[in-house]
């Protein structure tokens, strides 16, 4: 199992305000990107919020120019050919918890994505339940450049969002959104321009939270019924050809590149 160092720098920062909890993913200079110690921080701060009674918003957000840029490709990169499936296993199962976390809490998941959202990213856009984009910001897959499949739910939850069709498009064909397009394909709610994104995110939090917040998670709970069993084993299947495609030697090279290895 791989263990961060004691002296990792804070990768989460946590908003409160009555009502709502705001998670703001804070490794600006990676671009977000999704490591081991920023996946169980996530789950751990989504599941403290979910134990107070007065919360009932979950806002994800970034700092920076990435709302979040995929998982950690040099942390992959960092560790010998041989040994990736098995840290590609750890990684994308703890991306996973997060994912089945996000569907699963009583908590209404708003996704702020205020700038680029590429791999694993995308999934944490597909799996909120509702979602604000800049309209500046750029949506891809990302996964085939790097040699590697889906994951974070993207092969499950992108399908059924836009069709198979524009699926293909963006995880093969390498499409990239903006925040209008994501708008016009069913992967946001609403876009912004970056000048007045924070503002229009706080009053797209407000607008749930002067609602009757009762009905916020049993009417997501109904939403979200039927698919959870299903969802829960494609994310297994997910983890398991990430891990089996990064040891193929295109896949590394490719993954070595982009580290600048």
């Amino acid at each position: 199992m791989s263990v961060e160092p004691r002296d990792a720098p804070t990768v989460i920062r946590t908003q409160r305000r009555p009502g709502l909890v705001r998670l703001v993913l804070d490794r600006a200079e990676e671009g977000n990107a999704l490591n081991l110690k920023m996946a169980r921080g996530i789950l751990a701060a989504l599941r403290a919020a979910e134990a107070d009674p007065d919360v009932h918003v979950l806002t994800l957000t970034g700092t920076g120019r990435f709302f979040c840029g995929g998982g950690d490709v040099r942390s992959i990169a960092g560790h010998p050919t041989e040994q990736r499936p098995a840290y590609l296993a750890e990684l994308a199962d703890a991306a996973h918890e997060v994912a089945l976390a996000m569907v699963t809490t009583r908590l209404l998941v708003v996704a702020g994505v205020n700038g680029a959202a590429a791999g694993a990213g995308l999934g944490l856009v597909l799996n909120a339940d509702w979602v604000l984009v800049a309209e500046e910001a750029t949506l891809l897959a990302a996964y085939s450049g790097v040699g590697l499949t889906p994951d974070t739910g993207v092969s499950y939850l992108l399908p059924r969002a836009v069709g198979h069709p524009r699926s293909v498009e963006m995880t093969l064909g390498g499409r990239r959104l903006s925040g209008n397009e994501a708008v016009a394909w069913g992967l946001a709610n609403a876009s912004a321009p970056a000048a007045v994104f924070d503002g229009e995110l706080t009053v797209a939090e407000d607008a749930f939270l002067q609602g009757a917040v009762q009905t916020l998670g049993p009417t997501k709970r109904l939403l979200r019924a039927g698919m959870i069993e299903g969802y829960a084993a494609h994310l297994r299947d997910e983890s398991a050809s990430i891990a089996a495609l990064s040891a193929h030697p295109d896949s590394a090279h490719r993954v070595n590149r982009f580290a600048g290895r």
